[in-house]
């Protein structure tokens, strides 16, 4: 079990990272640099929004906005405040870790079929890089595994959505390890370079199907 203080430690280090590269110049910063954070809000209002949706909000990302920052300039185009979604975390979030829509993998009928009415349940959002390229936050799912994940969520794009991993052990990122891989990242950035969180994915091999929109589409041999 994880204990505030734990969260407080980890907040702290995570932040002090942030702070040492404060006065780096970078030429692709897209939000405001060095980042400005909202206020913390309260135990009160983030109880007033689990209620509403009936759920409760993982507790290191709870942590971190009941004492830290609601919102912020940061990461890419800024944390979204709590209450900002565009999406129905009141409904179980629908993908396991091991399955996932990836549009490459999917031929053309399982894509012209597939559901997008539910792609929006189960999550809120964290960030934008911009392009319809989100990172989102699971907050409802009958699968303790997948709750309080980070995912890449790209439709916009045909990439479709895939959970974050640590590069080194796979493990799923949480809210904390999905910050402190930015601030790791971003401190290692040449002043003009940039970087996704797209690069997190880790995918399974491609199905044994020659239709698959990848070999059609001849980037997946």
């Amino acid at each position: 079990m994880t204990l505030p203080e734990d969260y407080d430690r980890r907040i702290a280090r995570i932040l002090s990272k942030i702070e040492a590269i404060r006065d780096r110049r970078f030429q692709i910063s897209v939000g405001t640099w060095p980042p400005v954070w909202d206020p913390p809000i309260t135990e009160e209002e983030a109880a007033v929004f689990e209620g509403a949706h009936r759920i409760r909000l993982p507790e290191e990302y709870r942590r971190f906005i009941t004492t830290t920052a609601a919102g912020g300039s940061q990461p890419f185009y800024g944390l979204v405040p709590l209450g900002e979604e565009d999406s129905a975390p009141a409904r179980p979030f629908p993908y396991q870790l091991d399955r996932f829509p990836y549009f490459l993998y999917m031929t053309e009928e399982e894509m012209e079929a597939f559901d997008y009415d539910e792609i929006g349940n189960g999550w809120i959002p964290l960030c934008t890089e911009g392009c319809g390229m989100d990172s989102i936050l699971v907050v409802n799912s009958s699968d303790p595994a997948v709750y309080g994940t980070v995912w890449y969520f790209d439709f916009a794009n045909d990439f479709g959505t895939a959970p974050m991993r640590d590069k080194q052990t796979g493990r799923p990122f949480h809210f904390l390890d999905w910050l402190e891989y930015w601030a790791d990242r971003t401190a290692g950035l040449d002043d003009d370079a940039y970087f996704s969180f797209a690069e997190t994915i880790q995918l399974p091999p491609p199905p044994d199907n020659p239709d698959i929109m990848g070999r059609k589409m001849g980037w997946i041999s």
